[in-house]
């Protein structure tokens, strides 16, 4: 009998062992096919940005966007979640506001605006011709239980005398709904600067102190029509709108009330972000790994 016993018991050990290697072996090949899906869905996704020049307005984009948000792998705000949500993105996506220049020449790739058109006409001289090279997401957080949500925007300023290399960092940060998976965002302000490469050039220095001062804005001041005076002061009194150039030789937009939006997060992995605005604009983030 105990020989029996044994022998049972050894055979039903040997069941239940292998009952759950078979367990274990589906769940790890259901998360494996799931996490392929996840890379296939983001790499075709990057094919058709690519393919559509950054846009989001094509449909077959905004498909794989919304099959992609059905799959989103961590639930909204939670601690994986937040931990995801914080770092440094750079956009997959070409901006849609208006103001942008045409191309140049057949085959002009380039994102083009006016100065003026990228810092709401404030920064002067208003005119000059910028190349957007990139648009970068920097996410912190703040002792307070916000975040930092800075955008930053590279930038090449095509002088008569040459290039110089810029960064306008629009100056925002952001707090969850606590009763919606929303993220409000505040914009407080804006600051062109020069890019690491001119301070640490003479020579582009020197054009960016003579391109960018205090005589610019008074220059652009006295230039300004009727209606620019008008808007100029509507903004002065409702936001408390201020441009100033501080001691660093950067133009600097303040408001003292922040102009309030929000936007949803509707992917986020430890690779990408994609989020809709209040506007509706679809925005793709890649994180930056250092």
């Amino acid at each position: 009998n105990s020989t029996t016993t044994t022998e049972t018991d050894m055979i039903f050990a040997s069941l239940f062992h292998t009952a759950n290697f078979s367990h274990d072996e589906k769940e790890d090949t259901s998360q494996s096919s799931e996490e392929e899906r996840y890379d296939d869905l983001k790499n075709h996704l990057r094919s058709l940005l690519d393919l559509h020049g950054g846009s989001t307005k094509q449909q077959d984009v905004v498909d794989t966007i919304e099959n992609l948000s059905a799959l989103s792998p961590y639930k909204k705000h939670s601690p994986e979640w937040l931990e995801l949500f914080m770092g440094e993105f750079f956009a997959q996506t070409s901006p849609n506001f208006p103001g942008r220049l045409p191309p140049a020449y057949e085959g002009d790739k380039r994102v083009q605006y006016t100065l003026g058109k990228l810092s709401f006409n404030t920064f002067h001289p208003n005119n000059l011709v910028c190349t957007l090279l990139c648009v970068r997401n920097v996410v912190a957080p703040n002792p307070d239980g916000t975040f930092t949500y800075d955008l930053i925007c590279d930038i090449i300023v095509h002088l008569a005398e040459g290039d110089i290399e810029a960064e306008i960092c629009n100056e925002s940060y952001c707090c969850k709904d606590d009763e919606s998976d929303r993220i409000h965002v505040f914009f407080s302000g804006s600051k062109l600067s020069p890019a690491p490469s001119v301070l640490e050039n003479d020579c582009k220095m020197s054009l960016w102190c003579n391109t960018f001062n205090e005589a610019t804005l008074k220059t652009a001041e006295a230039k300004r029509t009727y209606f620019g005076w008008f808007m100029d002061q509507a903004l002065k009194r409702m936001l408390g709108m201020n441009v100033r150039v501080d001691e660093s030789n950067s133009f600097r937009l303040e408001f003292k009330k922040a102009i309030r939006g929000h936007f949803d997060v509707l992917y986020l992995d430890e690779e990408m972000r994609i989020t809709k605005g209040n506007r509706g604009t679809l925005v793709v983030m890649e994180r930056i790994i250092s």
